[in-house]
């Protein structure tokens, strides 16, 4: 970038204005440094940039830095530094204080303490394990010293026992280590076995009592199968574009709801109002075309007015969220468990999750990025206590298949984490998708006929669960039912 595209960046910035003049040396350093901040691309870079504007170019004519030359060279290594430690401003100032610790490299020192106000007011928790590690080290470091001063002034004492002194250092560090470990908790087998126990009882005489421990899904084969959904379990739910697993989806977040479970819905690829339009089409049985554009009859409003009747009872709630990222979805399920109005959420779908890129994680692919996302879903149901549903993509494997193309795991897409992490694995499967209307075995009409495929299930069984839909794949019923 040139010195003109600096000085238009600058002036965007920060409000000022050159009026043609040739800007002072000290100002061109500043640009330089602001330039690089912003190629960063982050907020954090950004708020650097502002401060270097609230800063000024005094700070820059201290005659402690030397010639020009020397300040632009530190002004560039600094941006280096911040390039490498992804604009952290405490990895920058560990990277500062090793840098201007060499004597030959004092002039970088003096350069760097103009940063001194900006490193202590920038913070983001992009970096909070490297938080966690930094204040354990140094605790570690504080214990090692202050238990070796005491051994240390033990060892100066005439009638020491040498051997009793040797075993106080070794239980010395054996402590600092335990606590190193993180505390790590080991449990008794018989004692985890109790609270299974106690557990499996009081959900047994709950179900005898008519309460459901899990959440059913609306689909009596699959229910049957696995159970349901269980609070602190993510389920995947997988499967080609246009198979239905949206509609599968909002078919179990709505009998969730039914059955009194407050339900949130992440929405990333369609709007609260689209999303809302398949499920008035849900509880009306009105054609979803009919909803959007072809017009309805007197008959029809009426059913769909019914809906929005029934809809405005059930605690069923959509968040449109198409550029949010899984720690602000985090954000939104943490302040609904708070209220007490979260008891399962879904989020469709995975591949579309807003994954914030930063200059230290660039260079990581869209496999790892989407499994550590899969990870904090997984995190979020178990720290919530709700089942979680994430919706992913599959890849193309499974239609270069034979007939009947049937999918399975490793055809989950982008991620080998998803099957990794995930308690259930479904995947949406429409035989009359491919063109099969009918089993070449049993000769069974498969038209309106779906399944879904259990391709892994952590605790349970794994099979097929078959339901019928209707054309516009708005309605289903179990497989025993028959669509009029």
């Amino acid at each position: 970038m040139g010195n003109n595209g600096l000085f238009e960046r600058f002036t965007c910035a920060t409000g000022k204005e050159l009026h043609g003049r040739t800007p002072p040396p000290a100002l061109l350093v500043s640009l330089f440094l602001f330039a690089d901040f912003h190629a960063a691309g982050s907020a954090e870079a950004v708020a650097v940039g502002d401060r270097l504007s609230a800063v000024g170019a005094g700070a820059f004519r201290c005659s402690r830095l030397g010639r020009f030359r020397y300040r632009l060279c530190g002004c560039r290594l600094v941006c280096h530094f911040v390039t490498a430690a992804g604009t952290e401003m405490i990895l920058l100032r560990n990277r500062i204080a090793a840098v201007g610790a060499k004597p030959s490299l004092h002039f970088c020192r003096c350069t760097f303490s103009f940063l001194s106000a900006m490193l202590q007011a920038v913070r983001n928790d992009s970096h909070i394990h490297e938080y966690v590690r930094l204040v354990q080290r140094e605790w570690m470091l504080r214990g090692c010293v202050a238990s070796l001063n005491k051994r240390g002034l033990e060892a100066q004492q005439p009638d020491v026992d040498v051997m009793k002194l040797l075993a106080g250092v070794t239980d010395d560090m054996d402590g600092l280590r335990e606590h190193a470990s993180g505390g790590v908790d080991v449990r008794m087998a018989a004692e985890v076995a109790r609270e299974v126990l106690a557990r499996s009882f009081r959900n047994q005489e709950a179900r005898e009592k008519g309460e459901h421990i899990q959440v059913c899904t609306g689909f009596d084969e699959l229910d049957d199968l696995t159970g349901g959904l269980y609070r602190g379990e993510l389920a995947v739910l997988s499967g080609r574009p246009s198979m239905g697993k949206t509609a599968v989806a909002l078919h179990m977040a709505l009998q969730a709801a039914r059955a009194g479970r407050n339900t949130l819905y992440f929405s990333i690829e369609m709007s609260e109002e689209e999303v809302t339009e398949r499920i008035l089409s849900m509880l009306s049985g009105v054609e979803a075309g009919k909803i959007r554009f072809k017009g309805t009859n007197r008959e029809e409003r009426a059913l769909l007015e019914k809906a929005a009747a029934e809809l405005a009872g059930l605690p069923l709630r959509f968040v449109y969220c198409g550029s949010l990222a899984i720690d602000e979805i985090r954000a939104v399920l943490m302040t609904r468990k708070a209220r007490r109005e979260l008891d399962i959420f879904f989020i469709d779908y995975l591949n579309l999750i807003h994954i914030p890129y930063t200059r230290g994680s660039r260079n990581e692919t869209t496999d790892l990025a989407l499994g550590d996302v899969v990870r904090k879903v997984k995190l979020m149901a178990v720290e919530l206590d709700v089942p979680a549903v994430l919706l992913a993509q599959m890849n193309r494997d499974s239609d270069r298949r034979l007939a009947p193309y049937l999918p399975i795991l490793s055809d989950l897409r982008n991620s080998g984490a998803i099957e990794q992490v995930a308690d259930q694995v479904i995947f949406v499967y429409r035989a009359e998708k491919y063109g099969i209307l009918y089993d070449k075995d049993t000769k069974e009409d498969l038209r309106g006929v779906g399944y879904l495929l259990v391709a892994k299930n952590r605790n349970g069984a794994t099979g097929r669960a078959r339901f019928r839909y209707n054309v516009s794949m708005t309605r289903f019923l179990s497989y025993e039912n028959r669509l009029l």
